[in-house]
């Protein structure tokens, strides 16, 4: 689930105008030496909920090993909603392009995508709050030194785990009609 919420939030950053290479993992403390504007993504702890319900039932066609056509039963079930939150930290010097950009960001997120087990994600902004530091006054006058803004997003990505069970079908039956009942 990490690694399908970095490639979207990613994806997103890069469709809003921000390269690639600034898309980042939180770091301890803000450095000077780190470039900005970037996003610096915080990994939550999952939420798992036990489900159990069938999601769906199909049948499919399997060669047995002596050639032959045999169906099976294929029933996926979810064991669990696994519910992922990811803290989205948005850090940038010009408060007029942060928020050109938060607005942008949000509207490059998809509604949901596909793991890399087929499952559905669904993707949702919870929250998105904006920070900077108070201004430092001597006196009337305002020293800006640097000036900074950042703007931190709550994503929530809601996927499942899941399994599939399979079990092989009876191909055929014959019924006696020549047995009676004593």
């Amino acid at each position: 689930m990490q690694t399908f919420a970095t490639k979207v939030i990613t994806q997103a950053a890069v469709a809003a105008g921000l390269p690639a290479e600034n898309v980042i993992a939180l770091v301890k403390k803000d450095n000077l030496t780190i470039q900005r504007p970037r996003i610096e993504i915080q990994f939550l702890p999952e939420k798992l909920t036990r489900t159990g319900r069938k999601l769906g039932v199909s049948r499919e066609k399997v060669k047995g090993p002596d050639g032959e056509e045999k169906l099976r039963l294929v029933r996926k079930r979810e064991l669990y909603v696994v519910e992922q939150a990811v803290n989205v930290n948005v850090l940038a010097e010009d408060p007029a392009w942060l928020e050109r950009f938060s607005y942008a960001f949000v509207a490059a997120l998809p509604r949901g995508g596909n793991d890399s087990r087929g499952n559905w994600v669904k993707i949702q902004v919870r929250k998105a709050t904006f920070s900077r530091p108070p201004d430092k006054r001597v006196g009337d006058a305002v020293i800006e030194v640097f000036t900074r803004a950042s703007r931190l997003f709550v994503l929530t990505f809601t996927g499942r785990i899941t399994t599939e069970e399979r079990e092989d079908l009876i191909p055929s039956f014959t019924i006696n009609p020549h047995i009676r009942k004593a």
